[in-house]
């Protein structure tokens, strides 16, 4: 079992990053007004898919992680729900309008070659658009961490050329930066664990981990405790038709 499928019973109370960046996804899916069909890939517990329900004929919500897809269905039954892994999806090609996700592609191990996938299950005329956490997200912590544990987060212009790789016609990007404030350094890590993210590939021993905690209430405090940076891109294409430069 993953640790994101572990999490699956804390991770909607502790999204509140992600709901934001789900919510920044909407305002471009709502102002679009297509309709259709609709695949959507890591959507957790439903923090996007209750966007896509009213809009779309058919909404695909899909998760690699079982105990999330069974959280999703209990909150947004009206979404059709199953097990798929986004990297590889099976689907039938051609077969969708629109394909989204929010705080889930910036995992994938080779963006281009996921976006290529994504792009054969798009009719002609089809659309991705994604929200996508980049540089800076967490600069703060990611000046205390190892460097070996860092998060290498990709840019603007990455995502823009992997775009490009999937054969896909980039419509518009923008990013959007949004700083949080949490009590300590503590509970901004309690945040991200009960939402099934991994600072280090293993844990830090527990000396490392109570100075870091301590750095960062001391090099990062603000009124009402720490600040922590997400960055958040929001990014449209469109699969060509045949023929279309």
């Amino acid at each position: 079992m993953s640790a994101f499928d572990q999490k699956s019973c804390s991770y909607h109370e502790n999204a509140h990053v992600q709901k934001d960046s789900a919510a920044l996804v909407a305002e471009w899916l709502l102002a679009s007004k297509q309709r259709g069909r609709c695949l959507e890939f890591g959507a957790g517990t439903g923090n996007l898919t209750q966007f896509l329900i009213p809009q779309f004929d058919h909404v695909e919500a899909t998760d690699i992680a079982p105990r999330m897809v069974a959280e999703g269905l209990k909150r947004y039954p009206a979404a059709n729900w199953s097990v798929c892994d986004a990297w590889t999806p099976h689907q039938t090609p051609e077969t969708w309008d629109l394909i989204t996700s929010a705080s889930m592609l910036q995992w994938s191990p080779a963006p281009a070659n996921t976006l290529r996938r994504w792009a054969q299950l798009l009719r002609p005329g089809g659309r991705i658009i994604s929200g996508i956490y980049i540089a800076p997200s967490l600069p703060e912590l990611a000046t205390l961490l190892p460097s070996a544990s860092k998060f290498h987060w990709l840019s603007t212009g990455d995502w823009s050329q992997a775009i490009r790789e999937a054969g896909l016609k980039l419509l518009r990007v923008e990013p959007t930066s949004q700083h949080y404030t949490y009590p300590s350094a503590h509970a901004l890590m309690r945040r991200l664990h009960n939402t099934g993210v991994a600072l280090t590939k293993s844990p830090l021993p527990i000396y490392q981990m109570k100075r870091l905690l301590q750095e960062y209430d001391r090099l990062f405090a603000c009124d009402g405790g720490v600040n922590a940076t997400w960055t958040t891109l929001r990014i449209e294409a469109i699969k060509p038709y045949a023929n279309t430069p």
